[in-house]
């Protein structure tokens, strides 16, 4: 009999890449429980941007208190614009969600998490990407989800920091070089304008080329790990659309994901 994907991730060393996406936080935390709930026990998490919030609350051994902060969060919590002056640029200063993050998470550092956590930024300054494993938690998943024109870029390590997503769609490779593991089972929420049709004006066509270098660049992320002999699976599902203005729907998100996580686990596969 061929087994599921369940049967292939228990009892073996699983890393757990979480992917970008706006407000994917959401189906994220569905997709971990799913995990949870299969028995899996992963030995390293890694992020980027909205991934990397629920990795850090995952690998904090606090998926529980994010699940339930999720659907409590109105856009007022963490809506603080910032002056159109303000250097550097973004529309909200972040402060209020640096608050979530201080007064939920149960840990200060990626040193205190129960499970290792790796988490990716882009500095803006230097032109790289920048892979957080060891310091202060709530700076480096700040940074990992500062959006650019939504929030301020983070001052920190002698740059500015912004989304991981830019760099790193899902931080595959990150999480292999921080952590041993045998297979890594990664959560892939697809960026929106890929399903979208071809756009018409130069920066919707500029947005849809970033989309696919992205989506380009995971991909070969895989091959590069499979190509090392570590077993990789891509669990897609298509989330709930949640943004700022429309947040009520936070339970049918994780509900969704988790759903879709579960059927996914059951299914049969044959090695990664």
């Amino acid at each position: 009999m061929t087994p599921t994907l369940a049967d292939r991730l228990r009892g073996r060393r699983v890393g757990v890449a979480l992917s970008s996406a706006f407000f994917g936080f959401y189906a994220h935390t569905g997709f971990v429980r799913a995990l949870r709930s299969a028995g899996v026990r992963p030995v390293g998490y890694s992020g980027s941007s909205a991934g990397a919030l629920t990795a850090a609350f995952a690998a904090a051994g606090a998926l529980d208190v994010l699940a339930d902060l999720l659907p409590t969060l109105r856009r007022a919590d963490f809506w603080d614009p910032a002056l159109p002056t303000t250097r550097p640029m973004g529309l909200l200063r972040g402060q209020r969600f640096a608050g979530i993050l201080d007064a939920h998470l149960p840990v200060a550092d990626f040193e205190s998490c129960e499970t290792p956590l790796v988490t990716v930024a882009t500095d803006l300054t230097r032109g790289v990407r920048h892979v957080d494993t060891t310091g202060p938690l709530v700076p480096a998943v700040l940074a990992s989800c500062a959006l650019p024109v939504l929030f301020r870029p983070v001052p920190r390590h002698g740059g500015l920091h912004a989304d991981g997503g830019i760099v790193d769609k899902i931080p595959l490779r990150a999480l292999a070089e921080a952590v041993e593991v045998d297979v890594v089972v990664a959560h892939l929420l697809p960026s929106h304008g890929l399903s979208r049709p071809l756009p018409r004006t130069p920066m919707g066509l500029l947005d849809r080329a970033l989309d696919v270098a992205r989506d380009d660049g995971w991909r070969h992320q895989v091959e590069l790990l499979r190509a090392r002999g570590v077993e990789v699976h891509v669990v897609e599902t298509t989330p709930t659309r949640i943004t700022p203005f429309r947040m009520k729907h936070a339970i049918r998100a994780v509900a969704r994901a988790e759903a879709a996580t579960t059927a996914a686990l059951r299914a049969p596969v044959s090695n990664g």
